[in-house]
C-alpha cells in the first residue's frame, strides 16, 4: 500500500494543492488545533475526495468564503446583461429559422439576412465580453 508523507496508509496518492502561478509555492502557514474526532472527520472527508487534509481544508474554507460574500451589484448587472443577451440570441435564432424556411420555399434569400447576421454577431461579441468580465470578478 502507498503511504503519504505522514506515514499513514492509503490506496491512492493524495492530490497536493496546486502551486501558485509561475511555479511559486504558498509562503504562509496557518496552524490550527483540532480534537481527535475533528481530525478523523476531516481526514476521512479529505480522503474520500482524494485530497490531502491541507488541500481539503483550503478548498472547503475558500468555498465557504465565496458563499458568504455579499451579493456584488456589478455581478448582478453582468448576470442580467447575459440573460438579456441569451434572450436576444434566442430571438435571432427564431428569425433565422424563419428566413431559412422562406429561402428554401421560394429559392431566394431575404434582404434582412445580412442585417440579422450582423446583429447576431454584435450580440454574441457583447456576451463574450460580459463573460470575460465576469471571469475577472469571480474569485
Amino acid at each position: 500500500m502507498a503511504t503519504n508523507k505522514r506515514g499513514s496508509e492509503g490506496s491512492e496518492p493524495l492530490e497536493r494543492r496546486a502551486k501558485l502561478g509561475g511555479g511559486r509555492r504558498r509562503e504562509r502557514e496557518l496552524r490550527i488545533r483540532v480534537s481527535d474526532a475533528e481530525y478523523e472527520e476531516i481526514h476521512e472527508a479529505a480522503t474520500r475526495v482524494g485530497l490531502a487534509c491541507s488541500a481539503f481544508i483550503v478548498r472547503t474554507v475558500r468555498t465557504a468564503i465565496r458563499e458568504q460574500r455579499p451579493l456584488d451589484g456589478a455581478l448582478v448587472a453582468l448576470h442580467a446583461e447575459l440573460r438579456n443577451a441569451s434572450r436576444q440570441v434566442n430571438a435571432v435564432g427564431v428569425n433565422l429559422n424563419q428566413l431559412v424556411r422562406h429561402a428554401n420555399a421560394y429559392n431566394e434569400v431575404p434582404e434582412s439576412v445580412q442585417w440579422l447576421a450582423a446583429y447576431c454577431f454584435q450580440v454574441v461579441r457583447r456576451a463574450e465580453a460580459v463573460i470575460v468580465e465576469l471571469g475577472r470578478r469571480l474569485p
